[in-house]
């Protein structure tokens, strides 16, 4: 990144490295509460409208919305992982979660890392729900990166950076160097502000666009040592949540777009463009909602399919197998263990519902070697993932040609 490549303005203001000659640290304005992006109009109010179409949805089927949320808020944690570079996979996220804390337990940083993403979601979620938009403030910040990062000492848990860091391999061909370490604490307050952006008057700026400005204006601050990108991608779902919004799930579609992502933000950062940021944002949110609405029929279609199976099987609606069935639609990844810790029932009762439920084809073993077989319901592991970038790709090629 030459000084050069910068937008006036942030040449006026950027600061040179010292002892790095050449080399310049980017000091983005104050976050401002909306932008004007005329040709994303129409896409920022069909992503309300698809918003708006998923709430009815949850509302319309609270316990299926429990169980699939359940099982997304994993999926975000696999996919926001991964585009930071690790390899856990969906089953193996659960896998682990099963095992974490346990004799079984196998040492995976990466999978570790996954289930703290989980961990801190979790504890953000509960915050929300507790104190609403309050919640949103730089403590929360900071006790997600606590959590995220948690028993990786090196990155400073939960602390603003104290030294300069840089986004590629050397600082001289970096794409891009957030501010000096001094400029945080200040920018981070006005990061604050937008937080906890209250209306004046009867015009409100939409949640979408203050959730994409807020994102943006935190990867540019870069206030951490590492896992930045997660932090930044954990506060979207929860500032949705904070407005009485369906927390959704946009990681699964920026690591489609991975390098399209990186690109959009690396726009707003130097060039304060806003437009393939904004439009980007606003796709993800609308193939997420469709989506998400998409998997609540794919989940009522394997629940019919299997109490069809078990009916036609003659099993007593009381039996185990029957509240087994039912757990799977959220927890696709189980052990006997986890059934009888779950739903209170007795170990051979558990054991007896599983190996019906592997002869019937509805659960298969997942893993052999471990002490405690694990097994999975392929078919609800499937259906959150297929589809993904069919939809997103429907939505770009709809939109972009109404554009």
């Amino acid at each position: 990144m030459r000084k050069t490549d910068l937008h006036p303005d942030l040449q006026r203001t950027c600061v040179p490295i010292p002892e790095r000659s050449g080399c310049f640290a980017v000091v983005p304005p104050p976050a401002p509460v909306t932008v004007s992006v005329p040709s994303c109009h129409g896409l920022l109010l069909l992503a309300q409208r698809e918003l708006e179409l998923l709430a009815d949805t949850i509302h319309k089927n609270q316990h299926d919305a429990d169980l699939l949320m359940h099982m997304l808020n994993r999926r975000e944690a696999v996919d926001s992982s991964q585009i930071e570079g690790t390899h856990t996979s969906f089953d193996g996220l659960l896998i682990h979660e099963i095992e974490a804390g346990t004799e079984d337990e196998v040492s995976d940083s990466d999978a570790s890392a996954t289930l703290n993403y989980v961990r801190a979601f979790v504890m953000g979620a509960h915050e929300v729900e507790a104190r609403g938009q309050a919640a949103l403030d730089l403590n929360l910040i900071r006790n997600l990166h606590a959590q995220l990062m948690a028993g990786q000492t090196r990155y400073a848990p939960g602390q603003w950076r104290d030294r300069q860091n840089y986004i590629g391999l050397r600082m001289e061909t970096a794409r891009y160097i957030p501010p000096p370490p001094g400029e945080i604490p200040r920018l981070m307050d006005d990061l604050n502000g937008l937080l906890q952006y209250q209306p004046e008057g009867v015009a409100t700026v939409s949640v979408l666009l203050r959730a994409a400005i807020a994102h943006v204006q935190f990867e540019a601050i870069h206030p951490f040592l590492d896992g930045n990108g997660r932090t930044g991608r954990l506060l979207l779902p929860l500032m949705l949540k904070a407005e009485g919004k369906p927390p959704i799930h946009l990681a699964s579609f920026l690591k489609l777009r991975q390098r399209e992502y990186y690109d959009a933000l690396l726009q707003v950062q130097i060039r304060l463009e806003w437009e393939p940021w904004i439009r980007l944002f606003l796709e993800s949110v609308i193939a997420s909602c469709r989506h998400t609405t998409k998997l609540f029929d794919g989940l009522q279609a394997i629940h019919q399919r299997w109490q069809g199976m078990l009916t036609q099987q003659a099993k007593r609606r009381h039996a185990t197998i029957w509240k087994v069935a039912e757990l799977l639609l959220g927890q696709p990844v189980v052990t006997v263990n986890t059934i009888t810790q779950r739903l209170g029932v007795k170990f051979p009762a558990a054991n007896d519902a599983v190996s019906e439920l592997v002869a019937l084809g509805i659960l298969r073993p997942a893993t052999q070697q471990r002490r405690h077989r694990v097994f999975h319901a392929h078919e609800v592991m499937n259906v959150l993932y297929t589809g993904l970038d069919a939809i997103i790709e429907d939505v770009e090629r709809h939109t972009r040609i109404d554009a």
